[in-house]
């Protein structure tokens, strides 16, 4: 896997993930993939990033119920700009 930052021409930071085979059969397996937020220097106090899969929106939407809890807030990211998401 490939965990990257970058600057977009706005000053905003984007996360950049490049995911091998071998990570895409983790996932496909079940088995979520974990790394240190800090490590990429975001700006801002970050605890972790996950990735998962699903084989559509429904599953992920079922998956991501079981990693949160209470306290959890969720923001859904409409797709907006026409690239793929």
């Amino acid at each position: 896997m490939v965990k990257c930052k970058a600057t977009m021409n706005d000053g905003r930071a984007m996360v950049v993930l490049g995911l091998s085979d071998g990570n895409v059969a983790h996932l496909k397996n079940g088995e979520p993939i974990y790394f240190d937020a800090a490590a990429l220097h975001i700006g801002e106090p970050l605890g972790s990033i996950v990735v998962f899969y699903g084989k559509d929106d429904g599953e992920l939407a079922r998956t991501v119920r079981t990693m949160i809890g209470p306290q959890t807030e969720i923001i859904t990211v409409p797709k907006g700009d026409g690239r793929r998401q």
